[in-house]
């Protein structure tokens, strides 16, 4: 055996193999994801992805006659490659973009004109959901719980009713539509296998290669923080990507297959999270009001409102960036629904997001609660949704 050859065969075995071809755990996409946004957290930011992209919408806007202000202070309409938080966003869909590419799952999904109008409609939801809450239910909920924001358990509340009413309206969409269903389709993980000597991997491998050259250009030009940013959102995609990691699935999943599987390791998550913002939080290497959110009724209505349209869109904010990568064109309609309705709420409502009657004030737990009282009542609310979403489960198993 040739040295070429034995050096593919190392690569094919230690990488390709268990990285890109084989589906992973989603134990590991889970942990994975926790212990990712800890690490980002302590560089920069936890992981959210719609206040960049409202930006995006406002931008939008305003490139059509629209004056508008986007609706987050921090998130500024700016040219986005100049947005130091854009970065991470265009690192998640480069990251899937070039994993989906290399494991041969990359498709062209096309949809009839319902599909794309649902689409758009659910990620409207999911746009005006994300500035009431605020933000997205990945940052809103996800990272905002890790920071022990109340306003992340309220969200939580807020979705899981809205969960279950966009799952009942997929539930009838599917009965009035179940003799179209091609079986044969899986749509959480579809791609093109008879080409097994597709040049796909190739264009994946350029894909990253690309990805490599923008860090170097980034930092060449003094702008070494949106390199570490581009490359933590690649890591995010590629978590996302090949675990098929999704949090609107995780809240839909109970009510549509009262299947809890993928919500209890989402908690596992949340609880590792916890853990590590509490650590950088505590000593001081992250402000303790990052990731806390204003808190009230704002955040249980935000929630509802984003629950139905994460399910009727077939994605959260991150989901529905990550299989707009893959190919999902029905995800493409609902990515623009979203930084519309979300880059339009100024004009909608007259105030930026945190001001004005709707939202009331940030609380971070530990300030209430002392850090033993936060951490006690923070763990021991996920613990109880896990032993809820546990007996759901063998209640399933004894139907």
């Amino acid at each position: 055996m040739s040295t070429i050859t034995a050096m593919g065969k190392v690569i094919r075995d230690t990488l390709y193999e268990p990285v890109f071809k084989r589906a992973w755990p989603i134990w590991i996409g889970v942990l994975a994801f926790a212990v990712t946004n800890i690490l980002m957290a302590s560089f920069a930011r936890g992981l959210g992805v719609f206040p960049q992209m409202s930006m995006w919408g406002a931008s939008i806007l305003n490139g059509i006659g629209i004056d508008v202000d986007a609706p987050f202070k921090p998130y500024q309409v700016t040219p986005v490659h100049l947005d130091v938080h854009s970065m991470i966003n265009f690192g998640i869909l480069l990251g899937v973009l070039g994993a989906a590419l290399i494991a041969r799952e990359f498709k062209l999904r096309t949809d009839n004109w319902r599909g794309y109008v649902q689409g758009f409609l659910g990620g409207a939801l999911m746009g005006w959901g994300t500035v009431m809450t605020p933000p997205c239910n990945v940052g809103g909920f996800g990272t905002a719980v890790m920071a022990l924001s109340l306003s992340g358990f309220l969200m939580a509340i807020g979705m899981i009713p809205g969960a279950y009413i966009g799952a009942k309206l997929l539930q009838w969409q599917s009965t009035r539509a179940i003799g179209m269903i091609d079986f044969k389709d899986d749509p959480d993980r579809i791609g093109d296998r008879k080409l097994k000597s597709s040049r796909r991997p190739f264009l994946g491998l350029f894909v990253f290669l690309l990805i490599f050259v923008a860090v170097i250009v980034y930092s060449v030009y003094d702008m070494s923080n949106f390199a570490v940013l581009l490359l933590f959102g690649v890591v995010f995609g590629i978590i996302f990507q090949r675990s098929r990691l999704c949090f609107a699935a995780g809240f839909r999943d109970i009510f549509a297959a009262r299947d809890t599987k993928l919500l209890r390791w989402i908690l596992v998550a949340e609880m590792v999270g916890m853990i590590g913002f509490s650590i950088l939080k505590f000593n001081g290497f992250l402000d303790s009001n990052h990731f806390v959110f204003p808190t009230g009724i704002n955040s249980i209505a935000g929630g509802f409102i984003f629950g139905i349209g994460m399910v009727i869109a077939g994605g959260c904010g991150s989901g529905i960036l990550w299989r707009s990568a893959e190919g999902y064109v029905r995800h493409w309609f609902a990515v623009i629904g979203g930084m519309l309705a979300a880059g339009s709420w100024v004009l909608l409502y007259g105030a930026k997001v945190g001001e004005g009657w709707l939202y009331g004030d940030p609380v971070f737990l530990p300030d209430v609660y002392g850090w033993p009282g936060a951490l006690v009542l923070g763990f021991g609310i996920l613990i109880i949704f896990y032993i809820i979403l546990v007996l759901v489960e063998v209640k399933k198993k004894n139907a």
